[in-house]
């Protein structure tokens, strides 16, 4: 491996060179996603001068699970080793606190993580829709419970059940998404509690919806479908394998699948929580 090149913190204004990164293996992040990610977790690369060349973050839940994000290597300087060596400093960062470790996989990326003993123990099928020019009100199907929007107190609440679907406490990602949220509505059932809960957030013409928790598939639409009223360009969710049928009332809805990528594990057997109540992730970054 080339020893040439330091590893090196990025901070909070070092969005726009992570944006270029992202760019420069024509993934298609916003303006303000590198944002999302270096005041959530922790993110390190490799610098040739003054050029960011590579960078990978992560995102610990305290000891139980971490999650690393976004590993990207300029083409130039692909083929150098620099991608495991970012892989190996996060792993060795784990191992500290005994986490496992997940991520979701490229197609690029597999035979690297593979190597390194990740497990695929799922998949994430991410779903576009994009809203026609004329775009009737659709009615919500029958359920129960309000629909409100997500306020402060109603966060806090939001982060137990999310604790719940996860079996972490990811605490930092829902504050981070909630700053960036075009929305947030919660499901509260007749006593006033959180039942599930939902954010959507720009990335361009994109309206991004997650993390998206709730303990149905009929909340879950009904959640779905007043995050993304009055949108107009795509809409897009990254949902898990196990929504199969969920996968399946979004396909009715018009939503296409336009890709599937692996969930990867090292450390466990299986990702912790109640999967069943996580109908959509918040980034592939935050596993």
């Amino acid at each position: 491996m080339n020893e040439s090149y330091a590893l090196e913190s990025m901070n909070a204004g070092d969005g726009a060179h992570l944006l270029a990164l992202a760019q420069s293996v024509g993934w298609s992040f916003s303006a303000k996603q590198p944002d999302l990610y270096l005041h959530t977790g922790a993110v390190v690369g490799h610098r040739d001068g003054g050029k960011w060349i590579s960078c990978a973050g992560y995102y610990a839940y305290g000891q139980e699970l971490a999650s690393i994000g976004h590993l990207i290597v300029d083409p130039a300087y692909q083929g150098k080793g620099l991608g495991k060596r970012l892989m190996l400093h996060w792993l060795e960062e784990a191992e500290k606190t005994g986490s496992a470790v997940t991520l979701v996989s490229t197609k690029s990326g597999l035979p690297l993580y593979t190597s390194l003993g990740f497990q695929t123990v799922g998949y994430v099928h991410r779903f576009q829709y994009v809203v026609p020019a004329e775009n009737p009100k659709q009615e919500q199907p029958p359920g129960n419970g309000d629909l409100v929007p997500l306020n402060e107190a109603g966060l806090l609440e939001a982060i137990e059940l999310d604790r719940a679907a996860t079996g972490v406490r990811r605490e930092r990602v829902l504050h981070s998404v909630d700053r960036h949220k075009v929305s947030g509505r919660a499901v509260r059932d007749s006593s006033g509690a959180i039942q599930g809960y939902g954010f959507a957030r720009a990335k361009d013409d994109i309206l991004v919806v997650g993390p998206l928790v709730t303990a149905d598939g009929d909340a879950a639409v009904r959640l779905l479908k007043v995050l993304m009223a009055g949108w107009r360009g795509r809409i897009q969710l990254d949902v898990p394998g196990a929504q199969a049928t969920f996968q399946d009332r979004l396909r009715g809805l018009d939503f296409r699948e336009t890709s599937v990528s692996p969930q990867m594990l090292l450390g466990a057997s299986s990702l912790p929580g109640r999967r069943e109540l996580l109908f959509a992730l918040a980034d592939p970054a935050f596993g």
